[in-house]
Order: C-alpha cells, then sequence, then structure tokens
C-alpha cells in the first residue's frame, strides 16, 4: 500500500526553521545586549525591510514589526501565513502545537535574532547590509552569547521536539581550536543539541581537517550534537571587498556563496579522513540547497579513481556522504530528480519547511510529497522520516 501524507503525519523531521521573535522585543527575550541589538542598528534595519519587500513579504510580517502571536493555530494558517505574523514564530511555547498541526515530530530551530547578531559580530555584510562599527561588532559578539543561553534553555525545555541551534563565531580573530571546543562544551552543558559554525572562514584558523580540530569533533560526536551549516555561515568566503561590491545587484552575493562555503568544506572534511576518525560525528547543511550533492560526490568518487593510491580514506567519498551528512532542501526544489540521478545519495537528502520564513513557500509538505512519492514508499519514508533521524536522533 503506498504511503500518504497521513501515515507521515506525527512523524515528519524537518531540518529547517527560526524564530522570528520581532526586532522591538529583543530587549524582553534576551536582555539588555538584546536591546542594544535593536536600538543600535537602524540602518540594519532598514535594509532588512528593504530585503523582506523585495522578498514579497507583507509589511506586517517584517521582523521589524512587533505584534502578538495570537493567530489561530490551523492548517491553513500554519502554511500559509509567513514571518512574525506566524503563530510559533513568536511564542515559542506555542511552537509544538504549531509542529503537531504540521505533522512534525522533531524541527531544527535556527535563529533570526541570532543571524543578525553573526552578520554584525562579523562586520556586516557589504554586499547586502551595511558595515558594521567596532562598537557594533562587539554588540554582536556579546548577543551571540545572549542568543546562546536562550538556545540551550528552550532545547532542554523541548529536548524531544525542538533542536535549538547554538552558534559559534569560529572564524573570528582569536579564534582557535581549543576555544571553539571549550565554547562547544559550554553550548552542550547549556542544552544544545547542535551547533552552526562558519563554513566560509576557517575554523579556529586552520582547515576544517586539520587534527588540531579532532577534539572539537569529538565532543560533537561523543554527545551526538549535529554540526550545521546555515547562512549566513558562508559569510567572508569571498575575501575581496570587489566580489561584495554594491554596485552588484545583492541578490547575486546570497546566490553565488549559497552553497560554495559549505560544499568547500564538506570536501575538506571528507578527503582530509574526518569522518574515518569521528566516524559518529553528524553533519546538517541547512538552506543551502541540494543540487551540489551529487556533482560533488561524482567529483570527489572520480578523483579516488584517478588516484586511488593517493587516498587513506576507508571508502569512497560519497559513502561518507551518505553515512555522515544531511542536506536540506529549499522550498520546491526537484530532489525527486537529484535522487533519480543520484539513487545512491537518497540517504542525505531531507525535507525542511524553513518556517515561518517566506523562502519556505506555502504548503511545502504536500508539494513535496507530491515530488517524491511518484519513488516509492522507502524513499518517502526516507525523505521524510529516516534520513533527518542521524542529525535530530531520539533525546537521551
Amino acid at each position: 500500500m503506498a504511503l500518504t501524507i497521513e501515515n507521515i503525519r506525527g512523524r515528519v523531521g524537518d531540518l529547517d526553521s527560526h524564530e522570528s521573535i520581532p526586532v522591538p522585543r529583543y530587549g524582553q527575550v534576551f536582555g539588555p545586549i538584546g536591546k542594544r541589538l535593536a536600538d543600535e542598528n537602524d540602518e540594519f534595519w532598514a535594509v532588512s525591510n528593504a530585503v523582506a519587500k523585495f522578498k514579497g513579504e507583507p509589511e506586517h510580517e517584517w521582523l521589524t514589526s512587533d505584534r502578538e502571536d495570537n493567530l489561530e493555530i490551523t492548517e491553513e494558517v500554519v502554511w500559509t501565513v509567513r514571518g512574525t505574523a506566524a503563530p510559533g514564530s513568536v511564542d515559542m511555547g506555542r511552537r509544538a502545537a504549531v509542529m503537531d498541526t504540521m505533522g512534525i515530530q522533531r524541527q531544527l530551530i535556527f535563529p533570526m535574532m541570532g543571524i543578525v547578531a553573526w552578520i554584525q559580530a562579523h562586520g556586516g555584510n557589504q554586499a547586502v547590509f551595511p558595515p558594521a562599527s567596532a562598537e557594533q561588532q562587539e554588540i554582536g559578539k556579546q548577543a551571540i552569547d545572549a542568543y546562546n543561553d536562550w538556545a540551550g534553555k528552550l532545547t532542554r525545555q523541548n529536548k524531544d521536539r525542538m533542536w535549538v541551534v547554538g552558534m559559534i563565531a569560529s572564524g573570528l580573530p582569536g579564534m582557535t581550536p581549543e576555544l571553539m571546543t571549550q565554547k562547544a562544551q559550554d553550548l552542550i552543558d547549556k542544552g544544545c543539541r547542535a551547533i552552526l559554525i562558519s563554513s566560509g572562514l576557517p575554523p579556529g584558523g586552520v582547515a576544517p581537517g586539520d587534527t588540531r580540530l579532532d577534539p572539537f569533533y569529538a565532543l560533537l560526536a561523543k554527545n551526538n550534537t549535529t554540526l550545521t551549516f546555515h547562512p549566513p555561515s558562508g559569510m567572508g568566503y569571498r575575501a575581496s571587498e570587489i566580489w561584495e561590491s554594491k554596485v552588484l545587484n545583492p541578490m547575486y552575493a546570497i546566490v553565488t556563496v549559497q552553497h560554495i562555503a559549505e560544499e568547500n568544506f564538506i570536501a575538506a572534511m571528507i578527503l582530509s579522513g574526518v569522518f574515518d576518525r569521528h566516524p559518529t560525528l553528524r553533519v546538517a547543511v541547512v538552506e543551502a540547497g541540494a543540487s551540489w550533492i551529487g556533482p560533488l560526490a561524482d567529483r570527489m568518487d572520480d578523483l579516488m579513481g584517478m588516484k586511488p593510491d593517493h587516498s587513506n580514506l576507508s571508502m569512497l567519498p560519497s559513502k561518507f556522504l551518505s553515512r555522515n551528512v544531511r542536506s536540506s532542501i529549499i522550498g520546491d526544489e526537484p530532489v525527486d530528480l537529484y535522487i533519480k540521478q543520484w539513487p545512491h545519495l537518497q540517504d542525505v537528502y531531507c525535507y525542511s519547511s524553513d518556517y515561518p520564513h517566506i523562502e519556505g513557500g506555502q504548503w511545502s509538505l504536500k508539494k513535496s510529497f507530491a515530488r517524491v512519492a511518484p519513488l516509492g514508499d522507502e524513499i518517502v519514508e526516507k525523505f521524510f522520516v529516516t534520513n533527518s533521524r542521524l542529525v535530530l536522533p531520539d533525546a537521551a
């Protein structure tokens, strides 16, 4: 009997969702440093609203629009309303009920406040957002810490359902592999079960496959803590200011760096033997699309075929991808075509809603199901349920 949406309802793993707490509430939720982040970045918020308008978001759904989280939680509402207007985007106490209505068992929840703090801590994003002053950069660093406290607390309270991702600004000056390990332990102690690091800047000032990072990777593996990448983790990948010029359409920077930094990082990990040394390490690449997975696997496998004597890997690179890495799709991405072309990578691809962001589209579960269902029950089960369990395992 063919699986239906009802058969998977309540079992779906969602690799991408967000908090969308309005900027005017940052002080209330994240404390004094959250208020400073909100109050001292007027130019940033103006650009943020311009980007939201470009994407077609109604003004009342913008991040700067304060509102009560009081819309009724119905199937129609959770699959169509976006931004700060969506239920469970402001009051995270309502998120579990939203997930129940969507049919989702467990979610990775990425920040919005933390994303703003990350961009500020890294000096701003010249292609889209204004440069950050030294003072704003320091506020950004402190705001990441405040967000992490909140993320750990919320995850502890909802460890079977909601994994709120902690953040380590691993590419900032002064960061070392040893400090990354300390910060990861602190996040784990706070309650975080997933940690985001930079994909665009060298982690702790070293290459992703450097053995100095082994204690960091080992700590995550030991604690079943997922290593994640999600925009804007790719910031800094193109170091030249010319590439970040505002003369270009700002969307150019977003499109071209959407997965390249992550692809580079994952390839370095695999070909440097990270997953041989840490076979239980779990990695989720989120909101970078999945079109790059197959071509990367082909290139790496071809490389090993050309120079087999130069490889110390225990198996083909594509097998490490299948065993250790999961990638979310974006919106109505043609994942069915990817699976048909690269069936040996069918374990990598995972559903995501991007709730409550407009990029996730409306009725994404139905649309994804329509794409995947013709491939058969086994693929449906993997894509919506089984694959995500690698990076969203049952709570200890």
